[in-house]
């Protein structure tokens, strides 16, 4: 049975939009391990603007009891919004990385079109500039008409790790965000593929079998357990990740590996 280590997940319940309840966590930690999940990052969000120290002191202690009372490992991170306060908030220190690592978590809002986001460069140069590296939460789900490689080439020459949600990857959020998330993977411009869980039960759950059968037949075992499990484990061990190497479909010819 493969491993599976899950980077993004908003299973600390009550603290965002993610789980309701208590008895809900842990049935998704008892999901989890069964499906063979053998660690989780808890990644609650944290939106710049919206946070004080209080604040953060809440989504520790909530982690601290989700961790307590698990049957596998949990790894202490969020899930930060690059907003318009993002860059001013960053001075406040109140910023979560992935397990104390270099790697901070950061979105979008995936509402708006990537190209309408006029301080996108800049907050990942800030981040850069301060020594973090940007893992980018679900980056298929920032393109509305169709990929633009030529930001998601920017994204790769700035050293960003592309992260992709497992819903997108089965269809869960409609063809348009499914049809860009398999031209990125077919492509190689993924990192890590994760939950992003939110609910015991419905799509967004603590589940990554599914997935890993689909992408282990699309692009390779070797390819999958890369990105469900041996980048999980170097990214939280603050380690350089591996690149996956497939044959490129956005040309006739060649293999493509960053």
């Amino acid at each position: 049975m493969a491993k599976y280590i899950d980077l993004h997940s908003h299973i600390a319940w009550g603290i965002d939009d993610g789980m309701p309840c208590v008895e809900d966590a842990v049935s998704s930690l008892e999901s989890a391990k069964k499906d063979g999940i053998v660690g989780i990052c808890s990644t609650p969000h944290f939106i710049p603007g919206q946070l004080d120290v209080h604040i953060y002191n809440e989504m520790v202690t909530r982690q601290l009891e989700l961790r307590k009372m698990s049957p596998i490992p949990i790894y202490f991170g969020g899930e930060v919004m690059m907003n318009s306060e993002f860059i001013e908030g960053l001075e406040l220190d109140l910023y979560p990385t992935l397990n104390s690592s270099k790697y901070m978590l950061v979105e979008y809002n995936v509402l708006r079109d990537i190209h309408s986001i006029d301080y996108r460069d800049e907050c990942l140069y800030e981040l850069k500039m301060k020594g973090f590296v940007p893992v980018l939460a679900h980056i298929e789900r920032y393109f509305h008409d169709g990929l633009d490689y030529s930001i998601i080439d920017h994204w790769v020459d700035m050293g960003c790790v592309l992260q992709m949600n497992r819903t997108s990857i089965l269809g869960v959020n409609g063809k348009k965000i499914q049809s860009n998330a398999l031209d990125l993977l077919d492509n190689g411009y993924c990192d890590v593929i994760c939950t992003d869980t939110h609910r015991a039960t419905g799509n967004r759950i603590e589940q990554l079998s599914d997935v890993y059968s689909f992408v282990s037949k699309r692009i390779g075992s070797e390819n999958a357990d890369i990105l469900f499990y041996e980048n999980p484990k170097l990214l939280l061990s603050n380690k350089e990740i591996l690149n996956i190497e497939v044959e490129k479909k956005k040309k006739l010819f060649g293999f493509f590996g960053r």
